[in-house]
């Protein structure tokens, strides 16, 4: 892409020659993807014993917080404009990094606040440093990785690479359990459908990457993960389909919108029948339990809430009674935004929320003349989904909050200079371009 365009104005065409990152630096980029990705490190590491995870690991990340400072320093400049822009966001960290002042667990609030804080750093960096070229580019080589080694594990070693107690048979690669393969993947086989579409010097690597992404998502059998992954690869769909012509675009407007109160009547008055079809049951496996539960703890501690990172822990009172009453040993509260509601109080809820739409804002503007504004806003939809029963936001040496911060620093950041990019008249002719480019 040239330099000259940004987030807000970016081109249909992704040329490699203008991108200035070489190959020993894109490579070490989709190393600490890598790492970020929350793959095989965490799962042979893991200390159950301890609150705050294995010692080894947390010594692990220093040096990559290390690399994620010393990279905020040299982009200080283009860091503090975007973060001037994204206000909800940097609120949010502030009520985050002070909550240890009001935790049931200083300590630990303290740590994992530096962790959020500096995993929100990197992906900052990532978003001002990286075009939007190298920074696909650079998730979907991360994701290809932990796909072909996920699909290995649990082909060479089903003991380790498919779930043995509960779910018998269902993949789960690299983690704990089959809904964390089976998210990642949705993730994943968004970034190489978008490139399939859009990159095509290497149409033939994305479209393995997105064959092996799709087929893992089932064999994963998580519905949810399933859901995501439909909702992502329709939203880029529709949205190829709709810059064909103002026509198409207005007619598939109008269809999207009946759809969605059709999906929307269903869900109110048949909820039966939703649940059947994904394959669950009213509790939506027992999550509804922790929700309602979670209320009351909510209620406790209304507006600050028991510190960041805290509630959950082994030692946390309120958080063991919770697991005591549901007779179940709950890790987390299965929702990103009770999650946070329950750490930062109404306060992290109100800010994550307005942050979410501020994103979802720029994302949808960008959408509509631009190609990378599409995908974003393919992204973030299946970020609210799966916020919705997993908790994915605001989580310290998350890939998926990493690549929300990323995609939210390149919506905000301004064009040096505007440069005006004309909707394709066709989709089959935008495609040719493509071709004709690569």
């Amino acid at each position: 892409m040239p330099n000259s365009l940004t987030a807000s104005a970016p081109d249909l065409r992704m040329a490699t020659s203008h991108s200035p990152v070489g190959r020993a630096e894109f490579l070490f980029l989709v190393v600490i993807l890598l790492i970020f990705s929350e793959g095989l490190l965490p799962r042979l590491l893991w200390d159950e014993s301890s609150s705050d995870g294995s010692p080894i690991l947390r010594f692990l990340w220093l040096p990559i917080y290390g690399v994620a400072f010393a990279g905020a320093l040299w982009k200080a400049r283009e860091i503090a404009q975007v973060c001037l822009r994204l206000p909800f966001l940097m609120l949010l960290l502030a009520v985050c990094a002070l909550s240890f002042l009001w935790s049931i667990d200083p300590g630990l609030t303290a740590r994992r606040s530096f962790a959020i804080l500096m995993t929100t750093l990197a992906g900052l960096f990532i978003g001002t440093r990286y075009s939007w070229q190298t920074l696909l580019r650079g998730f979907a080589v991360a994701w290809l990785v932990v796909a072909i080694v996920s699909f290995l594990a649990a082909i060479l070693v089903p003991a380790f690479g498919r779930m043995q107690d509960v779910h018998v048979g269902a993949w789960q690669g690299l983690y704990f359990e089959k809904n964390q393969l089976g998210g990642h993947m949705a993730r994943a086989a968004i970034f190489a459908a978008f490139l399939a579409i859009m990159d095509g010097k290497y149409r033939w690597l994305w479209s393995g990457a997105l064959a092996l992404s799709i087929a893992l998502v089932l064999l994963s059998t998580s519905k949810s993960s399933l859901l995501g992954l439909l909702v992502g690869l329709g939203i880029l769909a529709v949205g190829a389909w709709m810059k064909q012509g103002v026509r198409v675009g207005l007619l598939t407007l109008w269809l999207g919108v009946i759809a969605a109160i059709l999906t929307g009547a269903v869900f109110v008055f048949a909820p039966d029948l939703v649940f059947q079809l994904l394959g669950r049951d009213a509790t939506l496996t027992g999550r509804t339990d922790i929700w309602f539960a979670l209320a009351d703890n909510i209620e406790e501690r209304p507006w600050l809430g028991y510190g960041y990172g805290a509630f959950w822990a082994t030692e946390s009172a309120p958080g063991n009674w919770l697991r005591e009453a549901l007779q179940w040993d709950a890790p987390t509260a299965h929702n990103g935004w009770l999650e946070v509601t329950v750490a930062l109080g109404l306060i992290g809820l109100i800010l994550l929320t307005l942050d979410f739409l501020l994103t979802t804002s720029r994302a949808v503007l960008a959408a509509v003349n631009t190609w990378t504004g599409l995908f974003a806003l393919a992204f973030i939809a299946q970020f609210f989904l799966f916020s919705l029963s997993e908790s994915a936001s605001l989580q310290q040496n998350s890939i998926v909050w990493l690549i929300y911060v990323a995609l939210a620093a390149k919506l905000s950041m301004r064009p040096k200079q505007i440069v005006p990019v004309r909707p394709a008249p066709s989709l089959s002719r935008a495609l040719a371009q493509l071709a004709a480019q690569s």
